[in-house]
């Protein structure tokens, strides 16, 4: 992408379009970016496209367009078992890594939700290569996807993961503890407003 350099060495920013109104610079000094590691930003990112980065470590849903913020969301849960780029089924983890959003619900118990395609293609190869899955999960993995145009949940890996808001849920044990099986939650107020940003296809990447 135009104007990164490599890892920890200042780069230039040249933004294709100015900022619109409500749209701030996504590094802390504007021109700049000291480190690749400091935000991961999805393979092959184009000038306007809007994704989504979830940072579990600093509990903040962030809403891109290219390189320049539009919506920040501070606070977030996420799953009780904490984290790691294979889950099982299960095992109340979140999955780490770079998904696309691949269903959305609006009449969810949790009020809305945001479903990503875990497992995808890299996600199952992996869990295939390390004995994760059989070769006959990987080929439902990957036949399911063709077929559906979503990831399947019923394999080892399990699924159903996503994004999405309280519903009736406490907001007090939201606000204490990692409670969901996997998810990322964060409140219903939160969860309305990125939904004029999250569409299918809408790639999240999420990091602990």
């Amino acid at each position: 992408m135009a104007g990164l350099g490599s890892a920890g060495v200042q780069a230039n920013i040249e933004p294709s379009s100015t900022l619109e109104e409500g749209m701030e610079p996504a590094f802390s000094q504007a021109g700049f970016l000291y480190s690749l590691d400091a935000m991961a930003m999805p393979a092959g990112l184009v000038a306007d496209e809007v994704w989504v980065s979830v940072d579990l470590k600093g509990r903040l849903v962030t809403v891109y367009r290219g390189e320049y913020v539009i919506k920040r969301i501070e606070h977030l849960a996420y799953g009780a078992g904490g984290a790691a780029p294979l889950r099982a089924k299960g095992s109340s983890m979140t999955p780490l890594g770079e998904f696309r959003v691949d269903r959305i619900n609006r009449t969810s118990r949790f009020g809305l939700f945001f479903g990503i395609d875990y497992p995808n293609a890299e996600v199952a190869s992996e869990a295939l290569r390390i004995g994760k899955i059989t070769p006959e999960e990987y080929h439902y993995i990957e036949t399911y996807r063709a077929r559906h145009g979503r990831a399947p949940h019923t394999t080892a890996l399990g699924g159903l993961i996503g994004l999405h808001g309280l519903g009736s849920g406490d907001p007090d044990v939201h606000r204490r503890f990692d409670w969901t099986e996997g998810c990322v939650a964060v409140d219903n107020y939160q969860i309305r407003a990125l939904d004029p940003w999250l569409n299918i296809g809408t790639r999240v990447v999420i990091r602990g």
